[in-house]
């Protein structure tokens, strides 16, 4: 991971660690496993929202502008979830076309699609329940990993 934020990295740490965890804990235990896996989605979303609040926040600081880094931030807070790569690359496009073209030219489609389906099973889970998600603990830490070049990219093209 050369991720360069101290507390996006700190974030990712977390996660790792819950990943450890989980796997140690539902050893032998495939229901037990299943709930881990749809908790550690829910997890992971959450902290792509966070650090990607964080990364914008962080941008948006350079310009010296209190103003308008509190509209940021709190627009972000209210209108910026479920951060799949499209909405990602709407966000950078915001910034600049240059922003969101190099954002999409840096993230191969793999990484794009276990994004996806990070977004794609939290929101299954938050609304049709536990009982469709069919995703296991190796399938989310495959995505997880597949996700911090996804990070390393917004973190390079806001830089």
């Amino acid at each position: 991971m050369s991720l360069r934020d101290a507390y996006v990295t700190q974030r990712c740490q977390e996660i790792e660690t819950a990943l450890a965890d989980a796997k140690a804990w539902s050893s032998g235990n495939a229901k037990l496993g299943a709930y881990l896996a749809a908790y550690l989605t829910v997890l992971i979303a959450g902290v792509l929202e966070d650090c990607m609040e964080q990364l914008v926040v962080k941008r948006v600081g350079r310009t010296g502008d209190a103003e308008v880094g509190a509209f940021v931030q709190k627009s972000l807070k209210e209108r910026f979830r479920n951060p799949n790569s499209d909405r990602i690359s709407e966000l950078l496009g915001s910034f600049s076309t240059q922003y969101r073209d190099a954002f999409k030219t840096r993230v191969p489609s793999k990484q794009k699609e276990s994004l996806n389906s990070i977004i794609a099973n939290k929101n299954s889970l938050a609304h049709e329940g536990s009982w469709k998600l069919h995703v296991t603990l190796d399938d989310v830490d495959g995505y997880y990993r597949d996700v911090i070049p996804v990070l390393e990219a917004v973190e390079q093209v806001l830089s």
